[in-house]
């Protein structure tokens, strides 16, 4: 019996997604493999990193700040991921910004010292207002503000800032206007099953499983790529295991979260 047949019965109300129109780019580069779609956002990016790039080779400041914001569960943290895979480790520094200060994000920078291009922060809405203001002073200025000896002095850090973050409000204003700020919505069904079948199919599952599992789990008002991450490690490509996991996860997990 097909696995979609096993829910065939349940049946389930579809939100309605969200009437935004979908630029028609291409995104031919070779970076950002991870993530299936958002052919603009990867443009977006990949320039970004570019002009970072000119910005150190030239002395100017052709620095753009990403801040990608959004529901949880809809690649944001795969992207950046991605980018940080393209980024030599030495020109890097990855942050969670519910972590961030406990170290303090000045601490971070100082010891990581001038030869940081990018600053890549996951969960931006969550740091602490200091840690804000150092972040608006690197957008700012590319410089940090450090007091030895009772005297107050600049470290240079002329790097730039890629971001994500689910609530913006929790975010100062004037942060935000150091970004461009570029929203993804929820999934709708077409772009689901796209990134469901890339994540199944790398986690063993055959095509047209991977594709019956992206269908099911879509009617059962599954929305978030992390939730089909799970059914895929926890399944292994196996779709009894599948089944499984998946009468447990609809019975069990609230509708309210479910959808999120």
């Amino acid at each position: 019996m097909p696995l979609l047949d096993l829910f065939k019965r349940r049946k389930v109300e579809e939100p309605k997604a969200p009437s935004r129109p979908k630029p028609s780019i291409r995104y031919t580069g070779e970076n950002f493999k991870m993530v299936e779609g958002l052919d603009d956002i990867k443009v977006v990016l990949e320039r970004s990193m570019k002009l970072q790039r000119e910005t150190g080779l030239s002395g100017n400041d052709y620095r753009v700040h990403i801040l990608l914001a959004g529901p949880p569960g809809i690649a944001k943290t795969m992207l950046l991921l991605s980018a940080e895979k393209e980024i030599p480790q030495e020109r890097r520094i990855f942050l969670l910004g519910s972590q961030v200060s406990k170290a303090g994000l000045r601490n971070k920078l100082l010891e990581a010292g001038d030869r940081i291009e990018f600053i890549l922060i996951d969960e931006l809405d969550k740091m602490g207002r200091t840690d804000y203001d150092v972040l608006l002073s690197v957008m700012q200025t590319g410089r940090i503000s450090v007091l030895k000896a009772s005297l107050e002095a600049d470290a240079s850090c002329m790097a730039t800032v890629l971001a994500t973050a689910n609530y913006l409000e929790k975010i100062p204003a004037e942060v935000l206007d150091r970004f461009m700020i570029l929203y993804l919505p929820q999934y709708d069904s077409a772009d689901f099953s796209k990134v469901a079948v890339k994540i199944l199919r790398d986690n063993g599952f055959d095509e047209q499983p991977a594709r019956e599992l992206a269908e099911m789990m879509w009617k059962m008002g599954f929305r978030s790529a992390r939730d089909v991450l799970r059914v895929a490690r926890y399944s292994r490509g196996d779709m009894g295991e599948a089944a499984t996991i998946l009468t447990i996860m609809s019975s069990r997990t609230p509708p309210e979260v479910r959808r999120k």
